[in-house]
This record gives structure tokens, sequence and C-alpha cells, in this order.
């Protein structure tokens, strides 16, 4: 049924052609009849003549399509764009993290200045509705770079308050409010790219409790490191050797599955982008043949090496995007490149075997007529013509389709 359903729109496109070729063919048809029915000797001729034909043209495309293949070359694009950014799309511009809360980071640190622009509601909880003059951030044993991005994102939030970081033991003072910033769930896994340095990623959930007195508020981020996403270009340098480009969702999608879609087709743009600009040498391909890449093509190919699926809560619900690592090496481009090249002659094969099949049909079936238009001397002429005209009609149906 989905075969059935995926031949459709192909049978709609070709039956224009389909339309044009019967009609040529009935006229082939009735012209060789016309001419054999008076001169059977014509008939003999043509065989003797096309069929060498076919067969020589037939063994040509043939061998063709072996010696393309054997000797494939694929020629490497001078320069690829690691990233697609020339129409960035409102859902990837710099800020969507810090105007709406998201359900995952791609680091700590971004993790941390989410926090930081949300800290307001369980500052309220334990402050009340005036704000603290001062906010101790507690260091704790974490970096001190993220402590201070949590602080700068705090100072956007209160922007009358001092922040100071400071170790656990300092006391907070009635206007003032503490924050502790706690890790935990954290997982390590190996990373799933070619890396010269960091051979794992870290995921987990942030925690910053406030604190006031005797009461206690806490907000919470999770987090996975793709630092693909967060800073391509220290990215890039810790695999000088690899190649990658980053596909994107191209709008703000209402489910996982769209963004995904989306993320996919415009891998398969950014591909067949490089495709293009590498030509297929001495393949005998068309580059309109062999440059249109899929779904199929880059999940098959395994180009993509990672994945980034975050979500926001808007206002009308959440808004999904993706990003994709996907692997630009020569060596994938070459193989998907070989492998469209070989699509393209088999494509040109099929259609050089059923145009010659459909004119050694049209001969076959005027010898046949001929010979029995002989046998009963001309009685069931036009019954022979008929019935030779729906047999070719029917085969050549059945050869499009």
């Amino acid at each position: 049924m989905i075969l059935m359903i995926h031949m459709i729109p192909r049978i709609f496109i070709m039956l224009p052609v389909l339309i044009l070729l019967l009609l040529a063919v009935i006229a082939v048809i009735f012209l060789l009849i016309k001419l054999c029915s008076k001169r059977p000797w014509i008939a003999v001729i043509a065989v003797l003549l096309l069929l060498p034909l076919i067969a020589f043209v037939f063994l040509r495309v043939s061998y063709q399509g072996f010696r393309a293949h054997r000797n494939f070359v694929y020629s490497e694009p001078e320069h690829i764009s690691s990233e697609s950014e020339e129409n960035a799309a409102a859902i990837w511009l710099p800020g969507i993290e810090d105007e709406f809360e998201a359900n995952v980071y791609p680091s700590k640190l971004s993790a941390v200045r989410s926090l930081g622009l949300h800290i307001g509601k369980p500052v309220r909880q334990v402050f009340g509705q005036t704000s603290p003059s001062g906010i101790i951030l507690f260091h704790g044993a974490h970096d001190r770079g993220l402590i201070e991005e949590f602080g700068r994102a705090i100072a956007k939030t209160f922007p009358d308050a001092n922040w100071t970081i400071a170790p656990e033991t300092v006391a907070v003072q009635p206007d003032e409010v503490g924050v502790r910033i706690d890790i935990v769930k954290v997982q390590t896994n190996p990373v799933p790219w070619p890396s010269g340095s960091e051979n794992e990623m870290t995921s987990g959930t942030i925690q910053a409790s406030v604190l006031a007195g005797d009461k206690q508020a806490s907000v919470k981020a999770e987090f996975i490191d793709k630092p693909w996403i967060e800073d391509l270009s220290s990215f890039l340098n810790t695999s000088p050797n690899s190649r990658f480009i980053i596909a994107k969702s191209a709008e703000s999608c209402m489910t996982e599955a769209e963004a995904n879609q989306q993320a996919v087709q415009n891998a398969c743009s950014l591909v067949a982008d490089m495709l293009g600009h590498a030509p297929l040498r001495r393949s005998g391909v068309p580059v309109s043949f062999a440059k249109p890449v899929n779904s199929t093509d880059i999940l098959e190919g395994n180009f993509i090496l990672d994945r980034f699926v975050q979500s926001f809560e808007g206002t009308a619900g959440k808004i999904w995007r993706q990003a994709l690592l996907v692997d630009a090496s020569r060596e994938k481009l070459k193989n998907l490149a070989q492998r469209k090249a070989v699509i393209a002659l088999a494509r040109k094969t099929g259609f050089a075997r059923m145009f010659f099949s459909i004119f050694g049909l049209i001969v076959l079936i005027t010898v046949v007529y001929v010979f029995l238009n002989a046998a009963t001397k001309g009685y069931y002429v036009w019954s022979l013509r008929v019935a030779g005209v729906v047999f070719a009609l029917v085969v050549i149906i059945l050869l499009l389709v």
C-alpha cells in the first residue's frame, strides 16, 4: 500500500509523456503495418537492421555505466560553511534562552545564566515583594567563572542589589539573601563525535537555592554539554582534523517531530549544496541527477553525529527547536556522491532499456501482424491491427508504471 501511494505522484507526472508516447506508437504501428501489408519483405529488412542497432546501443549504455562506476572521481568542494547563518530564524537568535525558560540547556554556563534571570520568583517567596539590598553567592566547590556568570544574570533581574561571592560560612544579613548552587544527577557519556581532547560529555541538573532566615526556595535547570551549540569556534578548534556543519530547524515548531523534520531537511540542503560544488568528473552523470539529497541519504549515511532538542515555555504553549551536528568529512561526502552517481546511472540505464523495449515491441508486433495477415489472406486485417495496438498499449503502460 505504501509503495502504491508513493507511485501515484510519479504516474501523474509521467501521464503527459505517456499520452504522447502512446500516440507516437500508434502512428508508427499503423505506418509499419500499412507498408508491410503491401511489401512483407520490408518487415524482414527492418528486423535485420534494427536488432543489431538496438543491441549495440544497449551494450554501449551498459558499458558506460560500468566504466563510470569504476572511474568515479569525487572532487572535494573548495569551501564548506560550518553553519547556515545567512537566514537565521528568530528561534535561533541570541537571547531567546534569556526570554523564555527552556527544558534543557547546552552547557552549565547557559543553565546558570537562565537560573539567574529567573531567580526572581524564589527570592520573592523567601524575602517578600521588596528587593534585597544584597545577594550573597556561596562559592562552594564550583568554578568561579560559573558563579560569576550566575551573578551577572542576577544583576539583570535585581539591578539595585549588590551581589558578592563568598564562602558558605559568611552570615546572611536580614536585608540580604544567600544563594547556593548545587549540581545533582550528574551523568557522563562518551562524546558521539571524533574529539581530540574532551572524550566525555556531562549532563545533570543545576539547582539554585535561595536562603533568607529560616526560609528556603529553589529553582532548577537541566543541562547537557553540547559544545558545538554553545561555542562553535572553540569546538572546531578541539577537532582540527574533523569537519562539521550545523543544521537547524528553520522555524518555531509546535512539536518535537516538526523540529526534527526541519533540521533534517536543512541537513539535506547543506549536504546537497556541498555535492553541488563537488562535480562528479568522468562519471557521465548529470549533476541534476546526482545532487538531490533526501532524509534517507542523511540517516543511512550516518551523517548525524549528535542532536540537540530544546523546548521553551511560550505564551501559547511549548515551542520546539532542534540542531544537528553533521559529519561533513571527505569520506562521508565521497560515499554519498558515489551512491548518488550509481542511482543516476541506474535511472539512465532504466530509461534506455524502457525506450528500446518499446521500440523492439513495435517491431515485433509489426512482424507478427505481417505473418498472421498473410496466413489469414487479409480477412482479419482490422482485427489484427486493433489487437496489435491494444497489446502494445498494455505493455507500454506496464513498462512506464
